[in-house]
């Protein structure tokens, strides 16, 4: 396993909710109050963005969709009032098992991810995979990205956002570097601000737009929207496409 996916196990045992959405009130002593909230959040995302798919690219079928990062179901739920069946893929099995409670009597199968997807079956005529890229290093990443692409069926379409650039201010930025590159770094600031040793980090990997589109081209995606915006000081770009 390797240390991103250690730290996703970690926030899934320790933070669930803060892990999937990085907002205070989401904290373990707060998500009760806020719970509402987290996952109105989700429906109104998938509501929009669904729209916005269709407005654009027209009508897709409502059989299969395919969660990527799913999390605690916070998307992968209202997918499931969209779609006849959903499957949430996730690295963290505390996340999973939370999200199972949270989904109880619906049309969804969680699984266990990995690089290569080997535990999800078939195509899928819309696959979702939000706030996740990110936090996965590149030279996996695009490997993930390039088999979710494959698992779009004809005519299906997709939903995948990156993050192509970080816009910390030299404070954060130096600390993310000493938490990320230095060997013993992210134990060292934990300790500093009186947090446990292993307290997890969260990677903002920097993705290129570029070659994700031309990953996206020799997939069978000849027509890409681009949304660009920011993302809590990071430049972010959701890409819809339709094979």
């Amino acid at each position: 396993m390797t240390d991103t996916d250690h730290n996703w196990c970690l926030w899934g045992e320790r933070d669930p909710y803060y892990g999937v959405l990085t907002d205070k009130r989401f904290r373990n002593d707060s998500i009760q109050q806020y719970r509402d909230v987290f996952f109105a959040v989700g429906q109104t995302f998938v509501d929009h963005w669904l729209y916005k798919f269709e407005q654009r690219f027209g009508a897709l079928s409502r059989n299969r969709a395919l969660d990527f990062g799913c999390g605690v179901g916070r998307l992968t739920i209202p997918l499931s009032q969209q779609f006849a069946s959903v499957t949430g893929v996730d690295i963290s099995p505390a996340m999973l098992r939370e999200a199972q409670v949270n989904s109880a009597g619906k049309a969804i199968e969680y699984r266990l991810s990995d690089d290569h997807l080997s535990q999800v079956d078939g195509t899928f005529d819309f696959v979702n995979c939000v706030i996740v890229l990110q936090h996965i290093p590149l030279e996996r990443g695009m490997v993930i990205l390039k088999g979710l692409l494959d698992r779009v069926g004809e005519g299906g379409g997709c939903l995948i956002q990156i993050t192509t650039k970080r816009r910390y201010s030299w404070k954060r930025e130096l600390d993310y570097r000493l938490r990320h590159d230095v060997p013993g770094g992210r134990f060292l600031i934990n300790l500093l601000k009186r947090q446990s040793a292993d307290t997890p980090m969260m990677q903002m990997n920097e993705y290129s737009l570029a070659e994700v589109l031309r990953l996206f081209h020799a997939s069978g995606f000849l027509e890409n929207l681009c949304c660009l915006h920011d993302q809590g000081g990071s430049e972010s770009v959701t890409i819809m496409s339709r094979r």
